[in-house]
């Protein structure tokens, strides 16, 4: 059986990834908004909370695949769904159907996801480009020291001739 590509991390698996935590509170807290709106509207909360549940949802199943060019294409799908939350909570306070505060509180916290989601793609999109192979780093009160043994190095030198 093949395991998700956070197979290494103890734990709960995708629960330990901060941007499925943080995509996870805005799912939560786009859940508690909307569900205050009037009936009329029942067509704009299905679709806003079921993009902003849809991003911690990609997260997690993206991590449960098998690939990491999977896992990628996943938390792709992840972004978009987060940039068509942030539209529909701006709709909804341009259109009056969302306190100023909630609409602020709520979107800090699509910044953050946002910021840490963007983190991850361009972290394994870095390690894709690098062959799939994943740098050991060592630390101590000095810093943070990287541990290669493969010679190749990370990324191609362009002053190499083929």
């Amino acid at each position: 059986m093949t395991e998700g590509q956070g197979s290494g991390v103890k734990g709960r698996g995708y629960q330990q990834l901060l941007a499925w935590q943080r995509s996870h509170q805005l799912a939560l807290a786009v859940f508690r908004a909307t569900r205050r709106l009037a009936r009329t509207e029942g067509w704009l909360r299905s679709q806003c909370a079921r993009s902003a549940v849809s991003v911690a949802a990609n997260i997690a199943e993206g991590y449960s695949r098998g690939t990491l060019k999977e896992y990628i294409r996943f938390l792709d799908i992840a972004r978009g769904s987060l940039a068509e939350t942030e539209y529909h909570l701006l709709f909804m306070h341009d259109a009056g159907l969302l306190e100023a505060d909630e609409f602020h509180e709520i979107d800090q916290l699509v910044f953050e996801a946002g910021n840490v989601l963007f983190g991850l793609i361009r972290s394994l999109r870095a390690k894709e480009r690098a062959g799939g192979r994943e740098p050991r780093r060592i630390g101590d009160e000095h810093g943070e020291y990287l541990i290669d043994p493969d010679p190749r190095p990370l990324t191609p030198d362009p002053l190499e001739t083929k």
